[in-house]
């Protein structure tokens, strides 16, 4: 028997927790988006697709924390008992990251910087904060040149909103600034715009 329905009248995570002894495709449709195609088998996540392309669970779980906060999104779900055996997170853990990823995100969505903004290593000091402290490690690198929370998502394979609370939380901790700000702040700058740019 399938299911179906719209995000209004269920959170996501409870419809993976509904749906954890289960086997089948959830499939979610949503204006202006790909539809999104979850395969579940064994209470765990198969393969996921956004259209027919297959995406790997960064990406899938970013589309899942969009969803969280669109109520029009529609959703069905259609049994199947020949899906290949799934490898990926089970979905009572996937729920519960999701709820928590959620839950950090909005509390700070206002002031995230936007996905584009570079920031660059001012401090190579580990963060305060026990959860961001591998995060950091792997991001020094592409932050010692330069990075945005864009780029930073696809480098480590982490949610965008997660890339972008990261550099948040690392700009609160002063181990990153914005890249303008640090070319503001390069000797011999000021004199060179002085040349291109007219005083009044």
């Amino acid at each position: 028997m399938g299911i179906w329905g719209n995000l209004n009248e269920i959170r996501l995570p409870d419809l993976l927790l509904l749906l954890e002894e289960r086997d089948g495709v959830l499939v979610f449709q949503c204006k202006k988006r790909l539809p999104l195609s979850l395969e579940i088998s064994g209470g765990r996540l198969g393969t996921v697709r956004e259209g027919k392309r297959p995406i790997p669970l960064y990406r899938a779980e970013e589309r899942l924390l969009s969803l969280m906060r669109d109520q029009d999104a529609a959703f069905n779900f259609r049994p199947d008992d020949l899906l290949p055996t799934a490898r990926g997170p089970k979905l009572s853990a996937l729920a519960l990251r999701l709820s928590t990823l959620f839950e950090e995100i909005e509390a700070v969505r206002r002031r995230l910087p936007a996905p584009g903004a570079r920031f660059v290593l001012k401090d190579p000091r580990p963060l305060p904060q026990t959860r961001w402290r591998d995060v950091f490690e792997k991001a020094k690198e592409p932050l010692s040149r330069g990075v945005s929370a864009l780029e930073l998502a696809d480098l480590l394979r982490i949610p965008l909103p997660v890339a972008q609370h990261f550099l948040y939380e690392a700009s609160r901790a002063r181990r990153v600034i914005p890249e303008q700000a640090r070319r503001a702040r390069e000797p011999g700058l000021g004199r060179l715009l002085a040349r291109f740019v007219p005083t009044p």
